[in-house]
């Protein structure tokens, strides 16, 4: 007997499912030690009859806010650490998990996730895969999305910055100080901040009637390795540029290294800018000219979101935020006569 919307008893859809009520208990209270195919299963029918869930308190959660991130010890993830930090309240703390092996699983993590009873989720930069979103909506899990880098559901917060203006303003600025033959080292274009980052390299130059050259514009991944290589290939063209943007910081390190092989100095022989305004852009020698990405805000307005969803705060609450970019002018960008 298929179980009748909104007056379902849990060992009814047990039934119907063709599993143990303590599977489906397990189910519903968004515990692991269930294969993915059965929850599904469950979940279906729970929703279907609209089992009514008892709401997530402080006996079915812990204080542990989830913090997934692409790779540890960079530069990148320590600003979003120290942002998460502090917009978390207190008693709540971050459990860090990273997807660095080749064999990692968004599904095992959330099976992990389940098990801790964690109060929410906080993910940058990801792309957001659909059965996640479910996934957790389902578990009642709240989670927001920091500097997202493609399409998040429009019921999932998200804070990011003005990709677009903030590579928009840099390049126009290097066109101000006289440069004509510009390069551009962008990040995975299927990504949505790389696509943006092209799109305001692109419009700033045609904006200024400057020409494109295709071997002055690559894409890679935000790494010091890419940015090293692709800024010596250009650098050895029998044209090379006068100045190269950079889209992020760590490139912008690698395109130091490439000049430095050369014997080339910067900003007298090549002028360089980045994008994020990590605190190694000050470290450099001569420190880099580059966009303020506002990465740690960005990560603690998304902890102190989560704070507010977690405690049911949500109503008047913005979807989506996105902070303004700003140019650090430095010395890494020299005036042509």
């Amino acid at each position: 007997m298929t179980a009748r919307p909104g007056n379902a008893k849990l060992s009814q859809i047990a039934r119907e499912a063709g599993v143990s009520l303590s599977t489906a208990s397990k189910v519903l209270n968004n515990r692991a030690g269930v294969s993915a195919a059965t929850r599904a299963r469950v979940e279906a029918l729970l929703e279907r009859s609209g089992y009514r869930r008892r709401r997530r308190t402080g006996e079915t959660t812990t204080n542990i806010v989830e913090l997934l991130l692409d790779d540890l010890g960079t530069p990148w993830s320590e600003e979003v650490l120290t942002g998460v930090l502090a917009g978390l309240d207190k008693p709540y703390v971050p459990a860090v998990s990273a997807r660095t092996s080749e064999n990692w699983n968004f599904g095992a993590w959330l099976e992990e996730v389940l098990a801790r009873r964690s109060a929410g989720v906080i993910i940058p930069l990801f792309e957001f895969p659909k059965e996640a979103e479910e996934r957790l909506r389902r578990s009642g899990i709240p989670c927001v999305v920091v500097d997202p880098t493609g399409d998040v559901p429009k019921d999932v917060p998200t804070v990011g910055s003005n990709d677009y203006m903030g590579v928009r303003e840099g390049v126009e600025y290097l066109i101000g100080q006289g440069h004509r033959r510009i390069a551009f080292i962008g990040g995975p274009t299927y990504l949505r901040t790389a696509a943006a980052r092209l799109d305001g390299f692109r419009g700033a130059m045609e904006q200024a009637g400057l020409p494109i050259d295709p071997a002055l514009v690559t894409s890679g991944e935000f790494r010091y390795e890419d940015g090293r290589g692709w800024a010596g290939a250009m650098l050895d063209l029998v044209e090379p540029p006068t100045a190269i943007f950079a889209a992020s910081d760590m490139q912008a390190a690698g395109v130091y290294a490439a000049a430095w092989d050369r014997g080339l100095r910067i900003p007298e022989d090549l002028s360089v800018i980045g994008f994020d305004d990590l605190p190694t852009s000050r470290m450099l020698l001569p420190p880099l000219t580059t966009v303020h990405h506002a990465v740690r805000e960005m990560a603690r307005f998304g902890a102190s979101t989560l704070m507010s969803l977690i405690k049911g705060g949500s109503g008047d609450m913005p979807t989506h935020i996105e902070l303004a970019t700003s140019l650090v002018v430095r010395d890494s960008v020299r005036k042509l006569r």
